[in-house]
C-alpha cells in the first residue's frame, strides 16, 4: 500500500494526513497552492445531489482539509474570492484567494464512507445536509457570483427583501434577494446551511423578475 512520501511537515504542506485510506485507492498528492475551488472540476455540483454534506474545520484549514480530500478522491466545493493583500516585510500587494465561508467545506461522499472523514486531523464535525436540491442551488447561485470576479461581501445572517430571479447578464438564472444600500442594488444570495449571506453589486442595467 502506498504511503505519503517525506516527513510530516512536508505532508502538512501537501494538505495530506498520514492514513492512506482511499475512496478510489487512487492519491492526489496537491500542493496548496494548487488547491482548485471545485473537485473533480469539471463535474457539476447537481451530479452529487444527495451525497452533498459540510464539514467544520478548524480555523485557517479549508485548504488543508481540502487537500486531503483530494488525496482520498473525495469530491468537494470550496468556494474562494480573490482578494488583494499586503504580505512580507516590504508589504507589497498580492493577490491572495481565501475562502469565502471561513470555517467550512462542502463535500460530496455517500454517508456510509464520512469514516473516510475522520483521517483529516483538521476535522471538527460533519453537518448533514437535509434540503439537498436548496443547498445545491444555493452553491450554484454563489459559483455564479465568485465567477462574475466583482467583489463579494459575506455577512452573518439570511438577509430579508424581495425575491426576484435575475433575466439578464452573468447572473442570469439566479435566484436571491434584492436589496438598496446607499443607493445601489445588490443581490443577495443566502446559503442556509452556513446560516450567511454573500451580497454582490448588480448593474443597474440587470433586469429582474420579481417573485411573489
Amino acid at each position: 500500500m502506498d504511503k505519503p512520501q517525506g516527513n510530516k511537515k512536508e505532508r502538512d504542506n501537501l494538505g495530506v494526513e498520514p492514513s492512506p485510506s482511499n475512496v478510489s485507492g487512487r492519491r492526489v498528492m496537491t500542493r496548496k497552492s494548487e488547491i482548485p475551488a471545485r473537485y473533480p472540476d469539471d463535474r457539476p455540483l447537481e451530479e452529487d445531489l444527495g451525497s452533498w454534506g459540510v464539514l467544520h474545520v478548524k480555523p485557517n484549514c479549508e485548504k488543508l482539509v481540502a487537500g486531503y480530500l483530494m488525496s482520498r478522491n473525495i469530491g468537494y466545493y470550496l468556494p474562494l474570492c480573490r482578494k488583494q493583500s499586503r504580505v512580507g516585510y516590504f508589504k507589497r500587494f498580492r493577490i491572495i484567494e481565501e475562502p469565502l465561508f471561513r470555517g467550512y467545506l462542502c463535500f460530496a461522499l455517500p454517508k456510509k464512507d464520512h469514516n473516510l472523514l475522520y483521517g483529516s486531523k483538521k476535522l471538527v464535525r460533519i453537518v448533514e445536509v437535509d434540503d439537498q436540491v436548496r443547498f445545491v442551488n444555493e452553491l450554484q447561485a454563489v459559483a455564479k457570483a465568485v465567477e462574475t470576479g466583482d467583489d463579494l461581501l459575506v455577512e452573518p445572517g439570511l438577509v430579508p427583501g424581495k425575491k426576484v430571479l435575475v433575466l439578464s447578464g452573468p447572473l442570469q438564472g439566479t435566484h436571491g434577494t434584492i436589496v438598496k444600500r446607499r443607493k445601489e442594488r445588490q443581490l443577495a444570495l443566502s446559503v442556509h446551511m452556513f446560516n450567511q449571506t454573500v451580497l454582490l453589486k448588480l448593474d443597474p442595467g440587470t433586469k429582474l423578475e420579481i417573485l411573489g
